[in-house]
């Protein structure tokens, strides 16, 4: 009995120090949301990065669908990467192992300042609405 009730003190202090452990490392996040227009359409889809300006905090991402994106990021000013693909008609890429069947081979059609060279840039504020919205043209 005695041996029961000290197994169950251990586990439920583990269950404590465990679930305290972290959470006040984790850094404060806050809601960015908008929406992403190519040559004044929505996007169909594509992904967004909020990478920090000043590289100190994590990079945040989310997905882009029909133009529109949400997720959370830190605070403090950041550089905005946008990418979006689509396949390439007639080409396939070979998978990696030997069983695998190719797949079929994508392209960024973005231009690359808003991707490689991006030029967009975000201010996330610990206050205030954090909608960002980029309104991108295609290539010449």
């Amino acid at each position: 009995m005695k041996l029961v009730s000290y197994l169950s003190l251990l586990v439920c202090l583990t269950v404590f120090l465990v679930g305290c452990g972290g959470a006040s490392d984790a850094p404060v996040t806050y809601p960015v949301s908008g929406n992403v227009t190519l040559d004044r359409e929505p996007l169909p889809a594509g992904d967004i990065i909020f990478r920090d300006a000043a590289g100190q905090a994590a990079s945040a991402a989310g997905k882009i669908e029909n133009g529109a994106y949400s997720f959370r990021a830190t605070a403090g000013q950041k550089s905005v990467v946008i990418t979006a693909t689509k396949e390439i008609p007639g080409k396939t890429v070979v998978g990696g192992a030997p069983d695998e069947p190719p797949m079929p081979a994508v392209e960024q059609y973005l231009p690359a300042e808003y991707n490689e060279q991006t030029t967009l840039k975000a201010d996330v504020s610990d206050s205030g609405a954090n909608e960002f919205n980029f309104e991108l043209k295609s290539k010449e």
